[in-house]
């Protein structure tokens, strides 16, 4: 479905009946908010452990009271980071930190694989610790993937993940997209006393 004010964006927000663009969206809040909508870049790419380049496109998204940044992975279910500001905040300075938080985020791995002895592969849980973003799961609606190093695990996958700690505590924390993500600990493992 196309936006009804430019005729050509993607459809992304349902606004006073209307299916607009981000762009369309961006610039009637903008409007009504007194907000300046500078050119940002709408992509960028930062390398990660590996050093592959991954490609990152960029939305912002207007609110009432604040500007969120978002950076997504150019495939599906791939990296998401986000950050946020007041209504006044510097976008390009938001931009900047959007790609340092970005970069900080694909220089670090949760998961290790490798093979053991019998030529069997293997995936694992590194230094006790997942960090990894909820997402929408089209072919099970009541169980979400969860994205670590940017690649989607179902529930039973994380449940296997996670097999290794029977015994351990778990503590899940919850943190918003925008909130930092050194910060950010949605699946902690702790060793038992």
């Amino acid at each position: 479905m196309k936006c009804t004010i430019c005729g050509i964006g993607s459809v992304h927000v349902q606004f006073d009946g209307q299916p607009l663009c981000m762009d369309c969206y961006n610039a009637i809040m903008a409007d009504k908010l007194g907000v300046d909508l500078p050119e940002l870049p709408k992509t960028f790419s930062a390398a990660d452990t590996n050093g592959i380049q991954r490609l990152f496109e960029v939305e912002r998204l207007i609110m009432g009271s604040a500007i969120l940044l978002t950076a997504r992975e150019r495939w599906e279910h791939g990296y998401e980071f986000a950050v946020d500001g007041e209504l006044t905040a510097d976008q390009h300075t938001l931009f900047d930190q959007l790609k340092e938080k970005t970069k900080r985020g694909v220089s670090k791995t949760y998961l290790e694989t490798g093979k053991y002895s019998n030529g069997q592969p293997y995936t694992a849980v590194k230094e006790h610790q997942l960090i990894g973003v909820l997402s929408y799961n089209e072919t099970d609606s009541e169980a979400p993937l969860v994205i670590i190093d940017g690649k989607p695990y179902n529930w039973e996958e994380v449940g296997r993940l996670l097999q290794a700690f029977e015994g351990f505590q778990l503590k899940i924390e919850m943190k918003e997209l925008a909130d930092e993500y050194d910060e950010m600990r949605s699946i902690i493992l702790v060793t038992p006393d």
